[in-house]
């Protein structure tokens, strides 16, 4: 049997985390929204790092265009529920954490409920829309959200978390046009990348480290292997956050 100061050891050895640090995780939940290319190293190395409760949801089936990115699938779990493939990869990483998987299609209606109860929520899905129905439910509950995107050998980190912050609506005021909602071109290697820096600031978070993306948006550049950090701004009229001076 693996004890926890085996599993961890690794980690503890480093000074901003130790016992402390990892009682703290052990102690913590994160709610993903997608369990593919994002979710993929966001789920896996949150559970490596022993987020004591994940949950996620995911309404699809795992399909063979898939798989040069969302390596919680494989070959074999052609036409499984990904909630269900992901679970049980998840479960065989770690099997001292608590996992919750929805086999259920995200909403307006529902996303506050899952998200309750939750200390962060994370963002993997690949639709403005329902980045936008994860930003409001989160501002309404007022939990931090950290949202990513990727386009080909491109992606994006934001952290959000208003009063302290601007939230998604206020950076990106507008639903993609349904006109463009061609689905995008994706390398797995930028998948894993935004991911696990999405997987990485949510540790940040919950250790309560300095948050590098505090009131910025990260910008990746895979084809330059550059990484640029924008400073975001409030928006005083935004319809979702409702700040004002």
């Amino acid at each position: 049997m693996i004890s926890v100061e085996d599993r961890y050891s690794r980690q503890i050895l480093i000074k901003e985390i130790g016992h402390d640090g990892q009682k703290k995780l052990a102690q913590s939940s994160v709610f993903v929204a997608g369990a593919g290319g994002l979710g993929s190293p966001i789920l896996t190395y949150l559970a490596a790092a022993g987020v004591g409760r994940l949950g996620f949801i995911d309404s699809d089936t795992v399909e063979e265009s898939n798989l040069n990115r969302q390596f919680l699938h494989n070959i074999n779990n052609i036409g499984d529920f990904k909630t269900n493939s992901a679970k049980a990869k998840l479960s065989a990483l770690n099997d001292k954490i608590e996992i919750n998987a929805r086999n259920e299609r995200l909403n307006e209606k529902n996303a506050a409920a899952f998200f309750s109860g939750y200390d962060i929520i994370l963002g993997a899905v690949d639709s403005f829309e329902t980045r936008f129905v994860i930003n409001k439910a989160c501002v309404s509950l007022s939990l931090p959200y950290i949202d990513g995107g990727i386009n080909g050998f491109s992606g994006c980190v934001m952290f959000s978390n208003p009063p302290h912050t601007p939230c998604l609506n206020c950076v990106f005021p507008e639903p993609a046009p349904r006109s463009a909602k061609k689905k995008p071109g994706v390398l797995g290697i930028t998948a894993g990348i935004i991911g696990t820096i999405e997987a990485n600031i949510a540790l940040l978070h919950l250790l309560g480290l300095p948050n590098p993306l505090k009131n910025k948006l990260l910008i990746y550049d895979g084809l330059n292997m550059s990484f640029d950090h924008v400073e975001i701004l409030k928006n005083n009229d935004c319809k979702v956050c409702g700040y004002k001076k």
